[in-house]
């Protein structure tokens, strides 16, 4: 962690403080507190610390889950008025309203905090949770002094600090009003509410704060232009500026409301055309994008913009279609900032169905082979952590946060929290991609029906955050350049991208993703598909020949081959995070595995790397004990942790005393075999074909190393002469490269050096 990051003794402090003080409160649930403050103290204290606060330079964002609570889904005509003085600790007042306003500009810490008072002049403080960050929605857009709003069944509670506090988790608890709601009471109402203003005056309003990027006040002027008894001619100009301001903050269902106020596609502006356009595209809905387009086309042939929009419509179409992608051009488009790719999902031969003791999975429908592109989707949502030095204002780059879940003892540092925030405001923004979210996998909490409410959608904050702990993954930037062979790097002529890590563990990344589809690959330390990852495209390829109605599974934990796990602390990785054992073929055999031949194993491991690297019979000494610990073939059970012992012998037979092309071969293909692979017909003397040719019969795991392997064979058999099965094991490499990073393009065949 960088200097200014906190470790991970404070943040257990800090989990430890929050877990102390909700024992402390749940001793008081159900009191209503005697000793709140005067308003004038609390807005005094509120002050100093807001002045504070602006002092400070740095300052690691901490987002705290608490017991979870369902949203509000009452209608506000059916919910009873209440003030702050009745508001009791640790209490969801269910079949309750208040009506606040904000007395302070706001602050924002751990939450954009505000002090509120109700009609009785009574002020408490408030804390609004998972806003977009100040450099995407300034605080003062969202609880800005003397906004009035109506909060639903409010929960009332006590912080770490003692101090009483509104606290809101589901932001569409609250309805936010206008100062020409005649729901505002007139001591509270602003003077200019008095003067009746034409809609000309709001569109200009709305106009200027759009030209300034201040988009969400601009939609409340266009609304309010819009209330204001505009003529159809108006009304039209309103709704097509609103549109562009949703556009703007990717409320695309709401761009699609305001477009379609004009029924036939024929009759509307350019602007309504276009907008509407952007906005499908946005949801993906890539053919109702281009019907939409190809209208704005015919109509306004002189549209630039929209022919350059309907081919990039069209392009998406054909890549959701046929799986056919320009992955240099994605590679490239990896150093945005944000790297949101602009492209989009191909489904392959798969589909979703039932998992025997696993729920929902993914299985092929087809037969396939190793390498065949089986998914490549676009993230549902990815947060971005920026590697150090750079800037981070802008949408979807995050610098890391800590997320403190009280409940289950778990804290993250990285994006996790900044996830939760953007799938909240993305399925409130887009209510409609909410089914396909929330089909995932949450676990054992239940929510609540989420149908609109009095016409505003309805999110439980604490379903996504449980559908995210289950389903997101940390993910490189790209997984090209997290691969570590030093004559990879070298040889490779395509720029490299820095990646931002939590630490040496590579599942630790802190840019975080998830996607919808993916989420239902099972996992498996044998996996039958491997996954790759190209900014926020998740890219998974066949592993291995599977025939139809096989289930597709990956490794959630660690790097096959490369950094071997002991099956006992993985297991107890995948029982903290996800709830469940793995039954792979290898953890099986080391639950059945006596402890001392573990142990055994783990010191000759020990021992092998200890050894020099030239003292090639002690080497081979260690790796024939190793070998005995194993009970089972390989051919049923690979051994990852061979891997690397097993290919290190390699460079030593292709140089020096012991150099021979044969032992190359012969050692290339132990290593093989070691994680599972039946190959035929490699040995160099191998007659049996005329001409002679390379089977695979079983592929083994994806490990990191098989391109290496497959093109030390190539430039075996190349120097024997034997250029058939050269170029077969050059085609295994390239395979075994996809799986490693997804495409093809950067392959570097000349690596590693020829023997």
């Amino acid at each position: 962690m960088a200097l200014q990051e906190p470790d991970y003794d404070q943040v257990a402090k800090v989990l430890a403080a929050q877990q102390q003080a909700a024992r402390n409160a749940g001793k008081r649930r159900g009191e209503r507190p005697r000793d709140l403050p005067s308003r004038n103290q609390i807005v005094d204290e509120f002050t100093m610390v807001s002045l504070s606060n602006q002092m400070t330079s740095y300052m690691v964002m901490t987002t705290v889950i608490g017991e979870p609570y369902h949203p509000s889904t009452a209608s506000l005509n059916t919910l009873k008025k209440m003030s702050i003085k009745d508001l009791k600790i640790e209490i969801n007042h269910r079949g309750f309203y208040m009506l606040l306003r904000f007395l302070c500009p706001p602050m924002r810490m751990t939450a954009i905090m505000n002090i509120v008072e109700d009609e009785q002049g009574t002020a408490n403080p408030f804390a609004l949770y998972l806003q977009e960050p100040e450099h995407v929605r300034p605080a003062q857009s969202i609880l800005r002094q003397n906004r009035i709003f109506i909060l639903k069944e409010p929960y009332f509670k006590v912080g770490t600090n003692g101090q009483y506090a509104i606290r809101v988790d589901h932001p569409t608890d609250i309805i936010w009003l206008f100062e020409d709601d005649p729901r505002i009471p007139e001591n509270w109402r602003s003077k200019s509410f008095q003067e009746t203003r034409p809609a000309e005056y709001w569109k200009k309003q709305g106009n200027d704060l759009v030209n300034v990027g201040t988009f969400y006040d601009a939609i409340e002027m266009y609304s309010r232009g819009l209330r204001s008894s505009p003529t159809p001619a108006e009304e039209e100009i309103l709704r097509n500026n609103r549109a562009l301001a949703n556009l703007r903050i990717e409320a695309y269902d709401a761009v699609l409301g305001d477009v379609s106020f004009i029924t036939k596609l024929e009759d509307r502006s350019e602007k309504a055309l276009y907008r509407g356009g952007l906005a499908l595209y946005g949801l993906q809905r890539f053919d109702e994008a281009a019907e939409v387009l190809r209208v704005l086309e015919t109509k306004f042939p002189e549209s630039a913009a929209g022919k350059h929009e309907l081919a990039r419509t069209l392009l998406r179409i054909r890549e959701q279609k046929t799986g056919v992608y320009d992955w240099k051009k994605l590679y490239m488009a990896s150093q945005l900032r944000p790297p949101k790719i602009d492209s989009t999902s191909f489904t392959g031969p798969i589909e979703i169905r039932d998992s025997p003791s696993r729920g929902k999975g993914l299985f092929t429908t087809k037969q396939v082979k190793a390498g065949d592109l089986l998914l490549c989707e676009k993230a549902f949502s990815y947060c971005f952590a920026a590697p150090p030095g750079e800037a981070v204002k802008a949408k979807s780059i995050s610098p890391a946060s800590v997320l403190l879940d009280v409940p289950s003892n778990r804290s993250f540092f990285g994006t996790q929290a900044d996830i939760i925030r953007d799938v909240s405001n993305k399925l409130i923004m887009a209510p409609s991609l909410r089914s396909d979210f929330e089909a995932l996998f949450h676990g054992s909490y239940e929510s609540v029906p989420s149908t609109p409410v009095d016409g505003a959608p309805v999110v439980d904050t604490f379903l996504v955050a449980k559908i995210i702990n289950f389903n997101c993954f940390g993910c490189p930037l790209t997984s090209k350049d997290v691969i570590s062979d030093t004559e990879w790097n070298r040889a490779s002529k395509l720029p490299s991208t820095i990646q931002h890590d939590a630490g040496s563990q590579r599942s630790l990344y802190r840019t975080t993703g998830l996607w919808l589809k993916a989420s239902f690959i099972n996992h498996s330390c044998d996996p039958t598909c491997r996954r790759s990852f190209l900014g926020d495209l998740q890219i998974v390829r066949a592993a291995r020949d599977l025939p139809a109605g096989t289930e597709l599974t990956f490794s959630y934990l660690g790097v096959l081959g490369k950094s071997p796990e002991d099956p006992k602390s993985l297991n107890k990785r995948l029982l903290e995070g996800w709830g469940f054992e793995c039954s792979c073929p290898i953890c099986i055999e080391d639950k059945e595995l006596p402890p001392a031949i573990k142990n055994r194993r783990s010191q000759l491991l020990k021992e092998f790397d200890t050894i020099a690297k030239t003292n090639l019979k002690k080497k081979k000494e260690v790796l024939q004990q190793l070998k005995s610990t194993y009970s089972r073939p390989p051919t049923e059970v690979p051994r990852p942790q061979m891997w690397l012992p097993l290919f290190s012998l390699v460079p030593l037979y292709a140089t020096g005393k012991h150099s021979s092309n044969e032992k190359v071969v012969d050692q290339v293909l132990s290593t093989f075999a070691s994680a599972g692979y039946i190959i035929k017909g490699a040995g160099l003397l191998y007659v049996e074909d005329l001409p002679p040719r390379i089977k695979v019969e079983k592929w083994g795991l994806p490990t990191e190393g098989a391109t290496s392997a497959w093109l030390t064979l190539r430039n075996a058999y190349e120097a024997w002469g034997d250029m058939g099965r050269a170029e077969q094991a050059k085609e295994f490499a390239r395979i075994s490269w996809m799986l490693l990073v997804g495409e093809d393009f950067s392959f570097v065949w000349e690596n590693p050096p020829k023997v």
